[in-house]
C-alpha cells in the first residue's frame, strides 16, 4: 500500500510540475527578459547577459557571508512567480473558454447574437441542399459531400457563435434527438454506471481540453508581456492559434466520446430506472427525464 501511494503522490507530483511549475518558468524567463532588454534593446544578447551577470556580483556584495541564504531566497522567489503565473494563466483561461464555447457576456451579446445568425443561416442553406439533393435521388458520395459541408458548420443548427461552442453543445442535442434525454440531468446518473474502461477516456479527453483552455491563458500573458519586449506579442499570437485550433479538436473529441458513451450505455441507465425489460419503451428518455429534473 504504502508503495501504491507513494507511486501516486510521484506521478501526481511529475504531472502538477509539468502542467504549473514549468510553464511558470518559462514564462518568468520571459519576464526576466523583458524587464532587462526593454523595447529599445530588445535584440541585444550582450546586456542581458551582462546584467544577468552583474546580478549575482551586487547581491554577493550586499549580503557577503549569506550566499546559500541569498540563492536559496533567490529560487524561492522564482518559484513563487512560477507559480503565480501559473495561477493566473489558468484565470485567464477560464475566460479565453468562455469567450471559445461561445458564452459571450454583456456588451459582446449582440456581437454573438449576429454571428450564430450568420452561422446558423449557413447551416440552413447546407442543409437545405442536403435534402434538396436526398429528394432528387443523389447518390450516397454526393450526399456524402454535402453533409460534410454541412457538419463542418455544425452537426444541428448553431445555437452559438463559435463552432466549439456548437460542437460540444450538440452533443446534447443529438442524445436529446435520439433518445428524448435531457444530458443535463441524465450524465451524473449515467456517469455512476460507467465502467472504468469508460470513464478513463472521458476523463482524460476532459483533461486535455482544459489544458487547451489553459494554453489560450498563456497566450494571453505572453500577448501582454509584448508591452514591454514586442518579441513576446509573436509568441503570444503563435501560442493563441495553435490553443484555438486544439480547443476546436479537443472539444470535438471530447463531445464525441460523451456521444458515444451514451450510445454504448444509456440502455443500462433507462433499465435501472425501468421496472419492464428490453426492449426499452419509447418515450421512456422522456419519463426520465422529468423524473431526474425533480420538477426544476
Amino acid at each position: 500500500m504504502y508503495e501504491v501511494l507513494g507511486e501516486f503522490g510521484r506521478r501526481i507530483a511529475e504531472r502538477s510540475a509539468a502542467l504549473v511549475l514549468l510553464p511558470g518558468l518559462v514564462f518568468t524567463a520571459a519576464l526576466t527578459v523583458a524587464a532587462t532588454v526593454r523595447q529599445r534593446h530588445w535584440a541585444d544578447t550582450g546586456l542581458l547577459w551582462r546584467r544577468l551577470a552583474e546580478f549575482p556580483q551586487a547581491g554577493a556584495a550586499a549580503h557577503a557571508g549569506a550566499g546559500s541564504t541569498r540563492t536559496a531566497t533567490l529560487l524561492l522567489g522564482v518559484a513563487a512567480v512560477s507559480v503565480g503565473a501559473s495561477v493566473l494563466a489558468r484565470a485567464v483561461g477560464r475566460v479565453w473558454e468562455v469567450f471559445l464555447l461561445g458564452r459571450w457576456p454583456g456588451l459582446l451579446r449582440p456581437l454573438a447574437t449576429r454571428a450564430t445568425g450568420r452561422r446558423r443561416r449557413a447551416w440552413e442553406r447546407c442543409d437545405e441542399a442536403y435534402e434538396q439533393a436526398r429528394a432528387a435521388g443523389e447518390g450516397a458520395e454526393r450526399l456524402g459531400e454535402l453533409a460534410a459541408v454541412r457538419n463542418r458548420i455544425g452537426l444541428v443548427a448553431p445555437r452559438r457563435p463559435t463552432r466549439t461552442g456548437d460542437r460540444l453543445l450538440a452533443a446534447a442535442t443529438r442524445v436529446y434527438l435520439q433518445y428524448a434525454l435531457d444530458l443535463g440531468v441524465a450524465w451524473p446518473r449515467l456517469w455512476l454506471l460507467l465502467p472504468e474502461s469508460t470513464r478513463t477516456p472521458l476523463t482524460e479527453a476532459r483533461q486535455h481540453l482544459d489544458e487547451a483552455t489553459v494554453a489560450g491563458g498563456w497566450a494571453v500573458l505572453y500577448t501582454a508581456l509584448g508591452v514591454v519586449w514586442w518579441p513576446s506579442t509573436l509568441v503570444g499570437i503563435a501560442t493563441g492559434i495553435a490553443a484555438w485550433r486544439r480547443c476546436g479538436m479537443t472539444a470535438a473529441a471530447y463531445a464525441e466520446l460523451v456521444e458515444a458513451a451514451v450510445d454504448v450505455h444509456h440502455a443500462e441507465l433507462l433499465d435501472r430506472f425501468d421496472e419492464e425489460t428490453r426492449p426499452i419503451r419509447p418515450g421512456r428518455g422522456a419519463a426520465l427525464t422529468e423524473m431526474f429534473r425533480k420538477g426544476a
